[in-house]
């Protein structure tokens, strides 16, 4: 198939899983191309790690006010010229359903979907219910591509979209989540959604690049911390456990990789808690770094919180890449956390709660030898069954395909595409994504009003 995939930026340091979907996509040989809202992060520029076989297209229309109107005034009338009356009656009439604010938002994309539009695609697939996911809902509805929609985690708890979710998820044939935990928070938000087509699987992880070197636990013992310096990462919390965990025993060192806001108030913590012997903030690495260090390392640690404005993290990857390598992990009880650290594989403590930390923590540390390879391998077992990438993507592939065959049937071509007749509001929940019935015609004329409200 030719799958287009929407992303705001691509690519990006910290998303090497919007790069490994891709480039698993590709190896299972479909044809996939990058729809990116925004640059490139430079960090990225010249990594071979970041790079995919298939093209990188930048949305045009989000630029300069001059620029933009004339890109989409050029678009709509090549649109309607290529659909005629079949596009101008799904651009122009509002269906009864679709909120004003989310309807006048059309009027932003016109650049973006023609962009899409060219490519002669069978599938759109979008990585966080953000912007990227207004621009999927769109060309979806107006062009009768199947749609669907991955959503880790701040895109559910912290996102103005969500009151859009009932149409934009509506829209979707099928959506998919990390945890069960963020399934029943999206199911809330968007009740008439089909449960059976949320669909619960994490994103996953090349085993065969994060592999482990089994090895006893060394001393001083050796945890790893990897992830954005802030604050649902908890590391705030860690720098308080290492300081309660430093006045009874000082046979652990702490290496966190990384980079954020809070960089410098955990430096400060540190020297204040007399630790810079224990604790090291190393700054940020890239994938293959972290890939050859993990091994080596005897734990992963990443205390989780939920922030203060409520957002939090989904299911890190740096987790499951961490379990890859044999390395049981620390983490908290929240969210969907045990979805991905079992029993045997690491240990859960309560979140928010240094003491909890430090004494999970001396837990592992006093493990024996015997019991840490166990649970080292037990981690890997688990990474190796159900996180690895292969798994992961192959999943995504035949559910694209499934809906791509249900459509159009098998050997059917995309680019024979034409506008289908409309379908009724019940037709457009999950599983279904028709084009909406006519309502009573929009008339607006701006740019449209959601394209800036997230970042």
């Amino acid at each position: 198939m030719k799958i287009g995939y929407l992303i705001a930026n691509f690519p990006v340091l910290s998303e090497t899983f919007v790069v490994n979907d891709i480039r698993g996509l590709e190896t299972l040989g479909h044809d996939v191309t990058a729809f990116a809202l925004g640059d490139a992060d430079p960090a990225t520029l010249n990594n071979p790690n970041y790079t995919i076989k298939g093209k990188t297209i930048r949305v045009k229309g989000l630029h300069t006010p001059l620029i933009r109107k004339v890109q989409k005034l050029i678009s709509r009338s090549h649109l309607s010229k290529k659909y005629g009356a079949a596009f101008l009656d799904r651009y122009n009439h509002q269906p009864s359903d679709i909120p004003d604010e989310l309807w006048h938002d059309r009027l932003a994309w016109d650049s973006a979907i023609e962009q899409i539009d060219r490519e002669n695609l069978d599938f759109l697939y979008v990585h966080f219910a953000m912007r990227q996911l207004l621009l999927g809902y769109h060309a979806s509805r107006l062009l009768d591509i199947p749609l669907a929609c991955t959503l880790p985690a701040h895109d559910i708890f912290t996102n103005p979209l969500t009151k859009f979710f009932p149409q934009l998820l509506g829209q979707c044939s099928f959506a998919v989540t990390v945890s069960h935990y963020n399934k029943e928070a999206i199911l809330k938000l968007a009740p008439a959604l089909n449960p059976d087509k949320i669909h619960v699987l994490a994103n996953g992880i090349d085993i065969n690049l994060f592999k482990p070197r089994y090895h006893d636990p060394d001393s001083p013992f050796r945890f790893a911390a990897v992830g954005r310096l802030v604050e649902i990462k908890g590391f705030h919390i860690l720098i308080e456990a290492a300081g309660l965990l430093a006045q009874r025993r000082r046979d652990f060192t702490i290496d966190l990789i990384g980079d954020g806001p809070f960089r410098e108030r955990l430096e400060h913590r540190i020297h204040d808690l007399a630790i810079e012997h224990e604790v090291q903030l190393l700054g940020p690495r890239d994938h293959t770094f972290i890939a050859n260090w993990l091994p080596d390392q005897d734990s992963l640690i990443l205390p989780c919180v939920i922030a203060k404005d409520g957002n939090r993290d989904g299911m890190p990857m740096v987790l499951r890449e961490a379990m890859a390598c044999g390395l049981p992990a620390l983490s908290t009880n929240l969210l969907g956390l045990h979805e991905t650290v079992a029993p045997g594989t690491g240990l859960l403590v309560q979140a928010d709660n240094p003491p909890a930390l430090a004494d999970g923590m001396e837990q592992l540390i006093q493990l024996s030898p015997d019991a840490y390879r166990s649970m080292a391998h037990s981690a890997r077992a688990r990474a190796e069954n159900l996180f690895s990438l292969e798994y992961q993507v192959g999943l995504m592939s035949t559910w694209m395909q499934q809906v791509h065959d249900q459509r159009h049937g098998v050997g059917s071509a995309s680019s024979d595409r034409t506008l289908p007749s409309h379908a009724t509001p019940e037709d457009r929940r999950v599983g279904t994504a028709h084009l909406p019935s006519p309502g009573t015609p929009g008339e607006g004329q701006g740019e449209g009003s959601l394209v800036g409200a997230c970042t």
